[in-house]
């Protein structure tokens, strides 16, 4: 499945109707005052590549699993299970900085089963509507040496785009890296809203496995939490609200070690997508 960069990046900075208008643009995160001052910036940034990737050019996959949730008001309703994946290439530069390539597969299914789902009835509208199974990418950045990544402009749909990493060393074992998405796209058409996108991953890994320099990737834990306005295909119509999804998972330098239920779905559903990604993951 092969997506266009604006429609591709419509998707990963919106992929939905945004907040209401008016709603606040992207925030000025910035890394933590905790970042450790005692990482020259070449090695913090080698650092946050082994946490989130492989530092020697490898294809990893961070894996995550949550429920987006519709918040209309007060209230909050779960609606679908989302199973992530984020299959992802990171090269050194010259400059000192990365250049990285993402390609993400979702798949969205049932609360309770994890069935995949082709149709879903829709409690807030109590409309049967079709539920498409999304790619995202290949989309190509690059990360500085002071964590801010960058992208072409015809990877941000045209709007503002925010891309952020941070990395803390709060003692003992500990070792988080963050990383924020911020995206506020022009609205596609005079009468609709803007797109807004809002992603954050926390990184949790282990300070003595990161002391070991022959592991190109460090294993961590990772939690994810998104919100953004809804999914055209949820046919939300007008209706206010928003989604949140709160999810959580690893990062594998390995996809054949991903848990049963993805490596299921990837055999059945998989193709055409992730056959391949040796050259679709190229620099």
């Amino acid at each position: 499945m092969s997506v266009d960069p604006l429609r591709r990046e419509l998707l990963v900075a919106g992929g939905a109707w945004a907040l209401a208008p008016g709603s606040a643009p992207a925030s000025s995160w910035a890394p933590s005052a905790a970042s450790p001052p005692h990482l020259d910036p070449a090695e913090r940034l080698e650092t946050v590549v082994r946490v989130v990737g492989r530092s020697d050019g490898g294809i990893a996959v961070r894996w995550t699993e949550g429920v987006l949730s519709a918040v209309v008001g007060a209230e909050a309703t779960p609606l679908l299970r989302v199973l992530s994946q984020i299959y992802s290439r990171h090269r050194r530069r010259a400059d000192g900085g990365w250049d990285a390539m993402l390609l993400e597969l979702v798949y969205f299914v049932g609360l309770q089963d994890r069935e995949l789902l082709t149709r879903w009835r829709n409690p807030l509208t109590g409309q049967d509507v079709p539920v498409p199974q999304t790619t995202l990418g290949p989309t190509p950045f690059s990360i500085r040496p002071d964590l801010v990544a960058e992208r072409d402009a015809a990877y941000t749909g045209g709007g503002r785009f925010e891309h952020r990493y941070a990395l803390d060393l709060p003692g003992g074992d500990d070792l988080w890296v963050t990383e924020s998405l911020d995206s506020v796209v022009p609205p596609p058409a005079p009468g609709l809203p803007p797109f807004g996108f809002h992603e954050y991953f926390t990184f949790h890994a282990s300070r003595a496995a990161l002391a070991d320099r022959g592991r190109a990737h460090v294993p961590c834990t990772v939690q994810k939490t998104n919100l953004l306005g809804w999914r055209p295909w949820m046919l939300m119509g007008d209706r206010p609200g928003t989604t949140l999804t709160r999810a959580a998972g690893r990062v594998l330098d390995d996809p054949a070690l991903l848990p049963p239920a993805f490596l299921a779905l990837n055999r059945e559903h998989g193709r055409g997508v992730l056959e391949g990604l040796e050259k679709t993951l190229a620099p």
